[in-house]
């Protein structure tokens, strides 16, 4: 079947997808020592030391929270703390990881186009946006860092496992501008996806979001705290019983295409918490990419249009 054809002129298809994902290089980093200041925000106060990293972290495990704890690595300043500590909002916890393993990640970072106000790079998966969790020096900030682009603003985020187009801001005035027109529904957002099922007409989804556990988010009515959400799916090829679909969010809620397209029916076909045999119990880490893509992005008040 021919590949598909999105608005924008970029060619999709499934044969893409897969082959993006299966030819990209590899970065690993030896193993180094971490201190990392950890503010806790109001949502968080209340609970124990060991809940709260338990809860924020937990692919490492209770028994492992407890055997830091007790080790002496997170600290209120210099003190030590207990395992039933109560943390306090605002309050700073210090973590120290003597010897800190990161996962590999992709490391074919491509810049698309830059001016002297934004940068626009393609981000490999799996490869995360910042530092948190598993990842500090293997992140698309700090490798762009040391491709010699330093002090770049973060406007908007693609999880890990999403590979495509993302734009960084270079200064603080850019980044308010930047932020502004993202906030205020200024921006164009083109996604791509392989899904599960045969999808033969365009789908809109309005269901709100919100943090269900630690790195999982689910979506439905009338869930307490969800934040709402919209995203516009359009069917571009159909074959052996999936569809490449063009996803245009309206929102920018955290997983909101993987939540939507689950919602829908048609799950993502390799996504490991949201796809057909996936794990949203938050234990199972997502350490590979999967068939999800930013494909464009496009601002007209301020003349940005970056595919790829």
């Amino acid at each position: 079947m021919p590949s598909a054809r999105s608005e924008n002129g970029i060619i999709i298809s499934m044969m893409n997808l897969k082959r993006e994902k299966s030819a990209c290089p590899v970065r690993v980093v030896a193993p180094y020592e971490l201190n990392r200041t950890i503010n806790i925000k109001p949502a968080d106060a209340g609970k124990t030391v060991l809940d709260f990293f338990d809860e924020r972290f937990p692919y490492l495990g209770r028994d492992i929270w407890i055997d830091r704890i007790n080790h002496g690595w997170i600290t209120e300043g210099t003190q030590p703390v207990s395992s039933d500590f109560t943390i306090k909002p605002h309050l700073r916890l210090n973590h120290f990881s003597p010897k800190v393993k990161e996962p590999a990640v992709a490391s074919d970072i491509r810049v698309l186009d830059e001016t002297d106000d934004w940068l626009a790079v393609y981000k490999p998966a799996p490869l995360p946006m910042h530092q948190g969790g598993r990842y500090y020096k293997n992140t698309l900030l700090y490798m762009l860092k040391e491709m010699g682009y330093d002090n770049l603003k973060m406007v908007h985020r693609l999880d890990a496992v999403t590979s495509g187009v993302v734009l960084l801001a270079k200064h603080k005035e850019s980044a308010k501008n930047l932020r502004v027109a993202f906030e205020s529904g200024l921006v164009r957002k083109v996604y791509h996806a392989v899904v599960l099922g045969e999808m033969t007409e365009p789908i809109t989804i309005e269901v709100p979001i919100r943090r269900k556990r630690g790195f999982v988010f689910e979506c439905g009515e009338g869930l307490t705290g969800a934040k709402s959400a919209i995203t516009k799916f359009f069917p571009e090829e159909v074959q052996d019983g999936k569809t490449v679909v063009r996803c245009e969010p309206l929102t920018g809620r955290t997983h909101q295409i993987r939540l939507h397209l689950k919602y829908a029916g048609f799950p993502i076909v390799d996504d490991p918490i949201y796809g057909p045999n996936g794990d949203d119990s938050g234990q199972k880490l997502q350490n590979s990419a999967i068939s999800l893509r930013s494909s464009g992005i496009e601002i007209d008040e301020l003349d940005i249009r970056v595919n790829h």
